[in-house]
């Protein structure tokens, strides 16, 4: 593992929905798609679930949920998750993770959805996912996601942009009790875009590709820092 150079950002949700170079456009200017429904269910222990209306209950059962759900896992507790798109995920313990956005084509409810490609064969439509995680982490993972499709993660520190494969997302504090963004990619990729201050507000991007970055947010400068990382993708010794 070799540091990544230090880069300054000033990092804000309000800054990351509209600044200069946005890598995620809003899933409120998309048509034609549909609401689509995440299948969740506990995996260890009590998890709460918190409805759009703000209504808690306990997650005992596998169930569907819409979008604006919240999942809560205490310690001890974490969630699985499967979302019509392909993609799937596991919600840690300690951890608060919404669902903000789910849309698809062509419409209705299946798992996952299914456009014809004019020659008897079929592919997942186009899709716009929208996660947050609030604290704790999230695993996320699929064999296949559409090449047009967006899935994104938001944190306060930074965007997730989940790309394929195995990718880990923890959201911690560090001892000076600043945000802590970490995305680990062992066998997949992400991109994780944060605000350069350097740069007028616009993003700057780091892609994980079979490794790490870890961003800091100190929250009094409003800056962001990537504190460590791979410079190069991690690659197999060779025999």
């Amino acid at each position: 593992m070799r540091p990544l150079l230090a880069a300054s950002a000033m990092v804000s949700l309000s800054l990351l929905s509209g600044c200069a170079g946005s890598p995620y456009e809003p899933a409120e200017k998309a048509s034609g798609l549909h609401d689509g429904l995440a299948l969740v269910a506990p995996a260890k222990g009590t998890v709460i679930m918190r409805s759009p209306a703000n209504k808690v209950a306990l997650l005992k059962a596998a169930s569907y949920t819409e979008r604006g759900t919240t999942l809560e896992t205490p310690a001890a507790a974490n969630a699985s998750f499967s979302l019509f798109n392909g993609v799937s995920g596991t919600v840690q313990e300690n951890s608060g993770f919404r669902f903000l956005t789910l849309l698809g084509e062509p419409e209705g409810y299946s798992n996952p959805f299914r456009v014809e490609t004019g020659d008897g064969n079929y592919e997942r439509g186009y899709s716009i996912v929208e996660l947050e995680l609030q604290r704790g982490g999230v695993d996320l993972e699929t064999g296949w996601l559409s090449a047009r499709s967006v899935c994104v993660v938001r944190t306060e520190v930074g965007l997730v942009r989940y790309v394929a494969g195995t990718v880990a997302i923890r959201l911690t504090r560090n001892d000076a009790g600043e945000p802590v963004l970490t995305v680990t990619c062992p066998r997949g990729s992400a991109e994780v875009s944060y605000v350069n201050y350097t740069k007028d507000a616009a993003y700057a991007k780091a892609v994980v590709r079979g490794g790490y970055v870890q961003i800091a947010q100190n929250p009094t400068s409003g800056r962001t820092v990537v504190v460590a990382g791979d410079v190069v993708p991690a690659k197999p010794a060779s025999k």
